[in-house]
């Protein structure tokens, strides 16, 4: 998968070359002229990334309503114009608000903000695109619910439907965000309504309550994909634990890592951990603690192997870092369950501290008691300033601040000797490509962890972005080579998968000409469809 430098790479065959004045007045009849936005400073902003970018809408509309979205696929189909939906933009690391080719016109979901429907006795929230997660943190803390939904490490302005569209992970019991989501309402490109589950039912009481609805399940087809406009879903969520407990632990000897993975999955598997475990290197800690020491290292980059190990000595030494919460409706339950944690995990770590906490949670308090409790905030934002020789700002925007971020996320089994296996992969990578290796892995599942390198430099060193594109191309061919695939792609690696041995891309094109017979639903985003002739060709 090597490719030559570029400053980008444009996914799918062809820009969009339609005479756009007409398209954007019938775009303004849809949704009015002061929601068509083509002023340039604003289209600069939409078509800047935390990586090189080249593709550039020449407009952004922004629907207010299901019925609006619909007004636009129909503009969009008329006059055969690409358009590329977003719910806030700030899918950092992954290209952003920039579209997979250059020309389609953003459909910025923005302003439907909407809590549609809630019900505190069985835990579930409907919600639109633009609502965020600081969003839905004040609506549940302005009602006194005793219940939380899990959030991101990322920005609290990010969307909730966006992230578990793009099968992003969190905190909490139901950390896999889009396994717990039901009742989507999806706009097809042609303009046609679909309610997944019992929700294509009027009155189903049950269809925010149940996934599978009957007959063959919608909900995936419109996860990671270009076949649909999801205008609102329900997300479950979980009851506020009335004893919660969080579980840190560590390894000197990174040999230990094989051994304290194993554990951690034992616990996951057996019911105790309910909640995602963490697990972080030496040099991602470092990066959460401050920026870069340019002064230690006379400017020279990446920060040594023995360099790292001196610094780590403020900690004890330590290597790597695990992180899980104890989630109890009562403090017996919860002790027992620390108790057998303790005697689980004590002989494989180094380092083990089990931390009570009791209460709601609260602004000000400890970031990870917080963020186990499903309250956003920006802490961990600060790491991607980590290359930057300027002070993190008050309102972290990497986007803005020329932040250098690229995410590769490879999926291994929960098995210690393979994440150590790949760990070990990613580090010599990324050092060889003059990046600090800043590993991070998350349990999510009983079975699986999500790998997730780093990548962090400063996009205003000359040179930079193209060496982070060739280290990030590098890591997706090296650890697809060795049996692991990523679960999440950017902008920039739609097109870096390895073939197939089925005929995925055969049904994936079927699927696109039947749902999207113009093409123009974010073409290049997902779809693995082979070859697919323009429009224009057809």
């Amino acid at each position: 998968m090597d490719r030559e430098p570029s400053r980008h790479r444009v996914i799918g065959s062809r820009p969009v070359t339609p005479a756009l004045a007409p398209a954007l007045a019938a775009f303004a009849a849809a949704v009015g002229a002061e929601h068509v936005v083509t002023d340039a400073p604003a289209l600069d902003a939409a078509a800047t990334a935390t990586f090189a970018t080249r593709p550039r809408s020449p407009a952004i509309v922004r629907p207010g309503s299901r019925e609006e979205v619909q007004a636009c696929l129909a503009v969009a189909n008329r006059f055969g114009v690409a358009v590329y939906p977003v719910s806030r933009g700030r899918n950092w690391g992954f290209g952003s608000r920039v579209p997979t080719r250059d020309g389609a016109v953003l459909l910025d979901l923005g302003r439907m903000n909407r809590i549609v429907d809630f019900d505190e006795a069985l835990a579930y929230v409907t919600v639109e695109p633009g609502v965020t997660f600081a969003d839905l943190y004040a609506f549940l803390r302005a009602r006194g619910s005793r219940l939380f939904a899990s959030t991101t490490g990322g920005s609290p302005q990010s969307s909730v439907v966006g992230n578990a569209l793009e099968r992003g992970d969190g905190s909490g019991p139901l950390g896999d965000r889009l396994a717990h989501t039901c009742a989507f309402e999806v706009v097809l490109p042609t303009g046609e309504v679909v309610h997944t589950g019992h929700d294509r039912f009027a009155g189903a009481h049950v269809a925010p309550l149940f996934r599978w609805g009957v007959g063959p399940a919608l909900d995936g087809l419109f996860s990671q994909s270009n076949l649909g406009v999801v205008t609102r879903l329900t997300l479950w969520l979980s009851p506020l634990p009335r004893w919660l407990a969080l579980v840190r632990f560590s390894v000197v000897d990174p040999a230990r890592l094989r051994t304290m993975v194993d554990a951690c999955r034992v616990l996951r598997l057996d019911g105790t951990l309910r909640s995602v475990v963490g697990i972080w290197n030496d040099y991602r800690v470092l990066s959460t603690r401050g920026q870069y020491p340019w002064d230690l290292t006379g400017g020279a980059t990446p920060l040594p192997r023995a360099l790292m190990g001196q610094l780590s000595q403020a900690w004890g030494g330590a290597t790597w870092f695990g992180s899980t919460a104890l989630h109890a409706p009562t403090a017996a339950q919860g002790r027992a369950a620390a108790a057998h944690v303790e005697r689980s995990l004590r002989p494989y770590v180094d380092h083990l501290a089990i931390e009570v906490s009791d209460g709601d949670p609260a602004a000000g308090g400890d970031p990870a008691f917080l963020f186990a409790q499903g309250v956003p905030h920006e802490d961990s934002l600060r790491s991607v300033y980590w290359r930057k020789r300027t002070p993190v700002p008050a309102s972290p925007d990497p986007d803005r601040d020329g932040c250098g971020v690229l995410w590769a996320s490879p999926v291994v089994p929960f098995r210690g000797r393979e994440v150590v296996a790949a760990s070990q992969l990613l580090e010599e990578v990324m050092l060889a490509h003059g990046l600090d290796p800043l590993l991070a892995m998350v349990g999510q599942t009983e079975r699986a962890i999500y790998l997730l390198p780093l990548l962090i430099y400063d996009r205003e060193v000359p040179g930079a972005d193209e060496e982070a594109m060739r280290c990030h191309d590098a890591i997706l061919s090296r650890l697809a080579a060795a049996g692991y695939p990523p679960y999440r792609l950017g902008v920039q690696s739609m097109d870096a998968l390895p073939a197939p041995r089925d005929d995925h891309g055969a049904l994936m094109e079927r699927l696109k000409r039947a749902l999207d017979p113009g093409d123009i639903l974010a073409p290049g985003r997902y779809d693995f469809r082979g070859t697919w002739p323009p429009a224009t060709e057809r």
